[in-house]
C-alpha cells in the first residue's frame, strides 16, 4: 500500500476517526478486510476497510479494545480489552461483534493466534500470577500462570520456531516464551 498523509484526499470516513485512539489492526486474507480496534469513541470502536484507504466504523460496546487478530482456520476475528464486563469480542465478518467473558477481568493488552496449535493466547498488564489466557475457539478462555507479574504488552506466534513470545514494559525479566501457550 502506498503511504498517505491524513489530508491527501484519502477517505477516512467522518473526521471523528482522528479523535479515536486506535490501538491495533489486523488483516484477513480470507475476507480481504482490515479490522482496527480502539480504546476510545462512543459505540464505534471498530473500523473495517477492504482497501486500507476507506474505513467504516462499526458498532461495539465502549470497552477499551487493545488488540485484534484473525484466525483463518476458525474464520474469526478476536479482540481483547482492558475494561468492561466482557473483555473479549469475536466476529466472523468484522461487522457484527459478540462479547464474551475473559478468563479474568484483567487489563488484556494483546492477543494472537497459532494455527499450528489451534490456540489463541492473550496477555495482560494486570493480575497476580494469571496474566495469560488461552482459548481454542475465541469464546471460552482459560487462565494460565504467568512467570512474572509484568506489564505484558504484546504476544506473537512464530510458526517457523513454533513458539509464542511476549514482551513487557516493566519487571526484571521482560521477555517470556512458550512452545504450547500453557507453560511459560
Amino acid at each position: 500500500f502506498p503511504s498517505h498523509d491524513i489530508n491527501d484526499g484519502i477517505t477516512w470516513g467522518p473526521r471523528m476517526y482522528n479523535n479515536i485512539n486506535w490501538k491495533s489492526v489486523c488483516w484477513s486474507s480470507d475476507l480481504m478486510m482490515f479490522v482496527a480496534v480502539a480504546d476510545s469513541g462512543t459505540f464505534n470502536r471498530v473500523a473495517i476497510s477492504y482497501d486500507g484507504t476507506i474505513w467504516n466504523q462499526q458498532e461495539t460496546n465502549n470497552n477499551n479494545w487493545n488488540s485484534v487478530c484473525w484466525s483463518s482456520e476458525l474464520q474469526l476475528f478476536v479482540a481483547v480489552a482492558s475494561s468492561g464486563t466482557n473483555r473479549v469480542m469475536t466476529s466472523s465478518n468484522g461487522i457484527n461483534w459478540t462479547t464474551y467473558s475473559a478468563a479474568s477481568n484483567l487489563d488484556w493488552t494483546s492477543v494472537c493466534w497459532s494455527p499450528e496449535l489451534g490456540l489463541f493466547v492473550a496477555v495482560a498488564s494486570s493480575g497476580t500470577g494469571n496474566r495469560i489466557m488461552t482459548s481454542s475457539n475465541g469464546i471460552n478462555w482459560t487462565s494460565r500462570s504467568s512467570p512474572e507479574d509484568n506489564n505484558w504488552k504484546c504476544v506473537i506466534w512464530v510458526p517457523e520456531l513454533r513458539v509464542f513470545a511476549s514482551v513487557a514494559s516493566s519487571g526484571t525479566n521482560r521477555l517470556m516464551y512458550s512452545f504450547n501457550g500453557v507453560n511459560w
